[in-house]
């Protein structure tokens, strides 16, 4: 259920101050380094075609706003050139779809939905002590969920979620404040298709990110 995705969000967000807090929990250096961070996103998805109750409709996606945490481990081995980061972020959105018959276009349904996204990334940055561009491919899960939906031939009207598999291609820079304190921006591409019962959303987004991190 798209609750539980949420569950599962709400406790990485509660866990991570907790976290940042606890020096016991650094690798030995050695090791590598690990980096805690958290962002906020925008989403701008890219209108398409897709099915609903067996035609074709064309779908209309608004922008969307969101936030999420990312943990990410570079081995000292590998001179943290190359790392690997999982990431958790939930953004909003509405989804409009629309029929074209006889010439004209005719409203088949619209819906608020919220998504959620969790994801394993490979990254490869240059390891500088200041300026660190980044680029990196992830894939994982990811969950739609329907919101009060108003959409021709549905019967659910509170919430329905559809899960999916997503991958992304990623790039950023972050710029070091000092030795541990850092801030980001990134950019990432992002898809996955969900299918609900005889409603199938193909999802297409750019996502921009901001946010802040701790090294240890």
């Amino acid at each position: 259920m798209g609750l539980h995705s949420l569950a599962q969000f709400a406790v990485f967000f509660s866990v991570l101050p907790w976290c940042l807090s606890t020096p016991e929990l650094a690798f030995p250096a050695e090791l590598g380094s690990i980096e805690l961070s958290a962002y906020a996103l925008g989403s701008w998805p890219r209108d398409q075609d897709n099915s609903n109750q067996g035609a074709m409709a064309t779908s209309s996606f608004e922008q969307g706003f969101g936030a999420g945490l990312k943990a990410g481990l570079f081995p000292s081995v590998l001179h943290g050139i190359i790392g690997v980061a999982l990431d958790s972020n939930i953004h909003s959105g509405a989804l409009a779809l629309s029929r074209t018959m006889n010439g004209q276009s005719n409203e088949a349904g619209s819906s608020d939905w919220l998504v959620t996204n969790t994801t394993a990334n490979l990254i490869l940055r240059y390891p500088s002590e200041t300026i660190r561009p980044y680029i990196g491919i992830g894939v994982g899960w990811s969950t739609g969920t329907l919101l009060n939906p108003n959409i021709a031939g549905r019967n659910d009207k509170d919430f329905d979620s559809a899960y999916a598999l997503v991958h992304q291609f990623l790039g950023g820079v972050q710029m070091f404040l000092n030795l541990k304190v850092f801030l980001f921006s990134e950019y990432r591409y992002v898809s996955s298709t969900f299918h609900w019962d005889r409603l199938a959303v193909e999802f297409r987004t750019h996502y921009g990110l901001v946010g802040a991190g701790f090294r240890f």
